[in-house]
């Protein structure tokens, strides 16, 4: 059944992709000033490596200021920045124009090489990020897996906190003897992890790949970065059973941050060398509750723990400190 389903999404980020691109019917004299335009929509086509990236609310400035120097600027294509600006080289050959540049944005190295033939741009570009926080990271073992840092103010609870971490700790290892994130310098998302007892590990590097699920670093947050394109596919698809459950669309979006052409899923993190702790804030995590609310009502059928997930709904808000998160080492 999962693999049936991520085939579908795999089939539908296709269309999605081929419908935003085509041929141009524009063309050109042949002329470096004729590259001076906005390439958007049919005109344009995006690839971040090897992976095909939808075009829609996307678009590529070039400004050619002589036959050998073009800018390249890259709008809601690179989740640091919505807008990038690109000193490239320029070539031509055979009424075919090439260009290549690199441009430092925050911890990302950003490197564009296309070309524009016929009045169509195809931009090829690459992210390098250059943070701290690229690397392969291990779950902490035993007790230090979860992160909790919670203070409600009421003496009786917060005298409770402390076993918090080492018991969600223990249900965790219970369930796999291995989690991994891995942050690659090209920027794109992975988590692995594996069952008890399972000879090889699971992961969503398949779908993070094809949907290009990226991170980044933005005003010290740890982002996850996803296309709109595929957000907009996505909360459409789900949208009828978010409703049964009483949640909106709007409200899923007022979790998310814009980043353009991506929205990101903040996390707070919090590193050490080589220790790290990604984790939710006090926001994000009522935020969160207050929409599985709904779900949770329905799902638990067990009264004395409903009591106690509607108790900790009710304490959730008004806490003084509420972080939540993963300890990881490299």
């Amino acid at each position: 059944m999962k693999k049936s389903l991520l085939y579908l999404f795999a089939v539908i980020c296709t269309m999605v992709f081929f419908t935003a691109c085509g041929d141009d019917d524009s063309s050109s004299s042949g002329n470096w000033q004729d590259l001076s335009k906005t390439y958007e929509g049919k005109s344009v086509n995006l690839v971040m490596g090897e992976v095909a990236i939808p075009v829609d609310g996307k678009s590529v400035v070039i400004a050619a200021s002589s036959a050998e120097k073009v800018s390249v600027t890259l709008n809601n294509i690179i989740p640091e920045n919505k807008s990038v600006a690109i000193d490239a080289a320029l070539k031509e050959a055979d009424g075919t124009y090439t260009f290549t540049g690199e441009s430092t944005v925050g911890d990302c190295v950003v490197s564009v090489n296309g070309t524009v033939k016929e009045g169509v741009a195809s931009v090829v570009y690459t992210r390098k990020v250059t943070s701290s926080i690229v690397g392969n990271w291990s779950l902490k073992a035993d007790a230090g897996a979860v992160y909790a840092n919670i203070v409600t103010g009421n003496a009786q609870i917060d005298g409770m906190v402390g076993i918090v971490a080492p018991t969600v700790s223990g249900l965790i290892w219970k369930k796999v003897s291995a989690v991994n994130v891995n942050l690659p310098e090209d920027g794109i998302f992975d988590v692995s992890w594996r069952p008890i007892g399972a000879s090889e590990d699971k992961g969503i590097g398949e779908i993070t790949k094809m949907a290009s699920i990226q991170y980044c670093v933005v005003d010290g947050k740890f982002m996850l970065a996803i296309d709109k394109n595929y957000v907009t596919l996505v909360t459409t698809l789900l949208g009828d059973k978010l409703k049964a459950y009483g949640i909106s669309v709007e409200d899923i979006m007022a979790l998310l941050v814009d980043l353009g052409g991506y929205y990101g899923l903040p996390l707070s993190m919090n590193q050490n060398g080589n220790e790290v702790a990604f984790y939710a804030d006090k926001d994000l995590i009522v935020s969160v509750a207050t929409l599985a609310a709904p779900i949770l009502q329905q799902a638990i059928t067990d009264q004395d723990i409903k009591a106690i997930v509607e108790m900790a709904l009710q304490l959730l808000p008004n806490a003084k400190t509420l972080e939540l998160g993963l300890n990881f080492t490299k």
